[in-house]
Order: C-alpha cells, then sequence, then structure tokens
C-alpha cells in the first residue's frame, strides 16, 4: 500500500526542515528529516557532514536510499519527509519518494539563499574565489531538476519570521496536497 507522503526538497537554506516540521504541525501530520534517519542508522558520526566527508558522496547517496526505503516500509501514518539539500543529485531517492508520495519543490530566489548560506562563511561546496558564481551554476543545475521532477512547486516568499512563511505554505499547499 502506497501512503501519500510528502517530500519536501529545494536547494540548501531553502527552509525544508523547519518548514516540514512546522507544516507538519499546523496539519497534525507525522515529520521526519531524512538526515536524521541516516545519523541513526550510522551513530558514530556527530553529524550528515562528516559522515559524508568520510564515506564520500556515491556512500552517502545510497544511505539516503536505504534509509528513506526502511522508514517508508515501517511507516503507517502519512508523513512530512524533509529531505537533505543534494537530494537533486539522487535519482534512486527522488524515484523512491515519487513512488511514495508528493515531492514539493520549496523555490526561494537564487539571492537570497545564496546570502543565507554565505552568513556563516563560504562552505566547502563553493568555490571560495567566486562563491557567488560557483552557487549559481549549483542553483540552476538543481533548479532545473527539482523543476522536472517535483509534483508541486510552491515560490516561498522571504518573510522574516519563518513562521510567516510556514503560515504561507499551509496555505499555498491546501489545494495541492
Amino acid at each position: 500500500m502506497s501512503m501519500d507522503h510528502l517530500f519536501f526538497c529545494g536547494i540548501k537554506h531553502s527552509g525544508k526542515s523547519t518548514l516540514g516540521r512546522l507544516y507538519a504541525e499546523a496539519n497534525k501530520l507525522c515529520w521526519i528529516d531524512l538526515d536524521d534517519l541516516i545519523l541513526e542508522a550510522n551513530t558514530p558520526y556527530p553529524s550528515i557532514r562528516s559522515y559524508y566527508k568520510e564515506q564520500g558522496q556515491e556512500a552517502f547517496q545510497a544511505q539516503e536510499v536505504a534509509a528513506l526505503r526502511t522508514f517508508l516500509s515501517l511507516q503507517t501514518q502519512r508523513t512530512v519527509i524533509s529531505l537533505g539539500g543534494g537530494a537533486s543529485d539522487n535519482e534512486a531517492l527522488l524515484n523512491l519518494a515519487k513512488t511514495h508520495g508528493k515531492l514539493i519543490y520549496l523555490m526561494v530566489e537564487e539571492s537570497v539563499l545564496l546570502a543565507r548560506i554565505l552568513n556563516g562563511g563560504v562552505p566547502p561546496f563553493l568555490d571560495e574565489t567566486d562563491p557567488k558564481g560557483s552557487f549559481h551554476a549549483l542553483y540552476a543545475r538543481r533548479h532545473a531538476i527539482y523543476g522536472n521532477i517535483c509534483d508541486v512547486l510552491v515560490q516561498l516568499p522571504n518573510y522574516p519570521d519563518i513562521r510567516d512563511t510556514a503560515s504561507f505554505l499551509v496555505k499555498t499547499l491546501k489545494s495541492e496536497v
């Protein structure tokens, strides 16, 4: 039996986890973050970043699929599942999600995301000499993938308070899911 779960995806810092949790609360649904499931299955790692760094992209992506498959096989209630920022690069993961519910792309303007990301300094996945250019390439590629595969695209406003964004999301998705 395939349950219609809601998979929140989007580019890093689009609010997948926070908005997923707030959306689930507002609609009395379960919520889980895929990164948390991966860490539960791989206890010696303190963070997703450390797991990814030590194991590499291929192992990490296999773990994303395995963790989601296990969760879906055991879950009996409709759930909001926040996928990781790099889910766009994991075709097997997106296909698995698609067969178990709806993929919802939380779209945030490129300039807004870049500002959020650079707020903590230039992260390792961006070119230090050209963070804006390297982020533009990443954004364009991931935006195209999500735009093609996702069932629902929600253009999120850049409200100062995340709770206002969550309210907007709840209203917007009412007719879609």
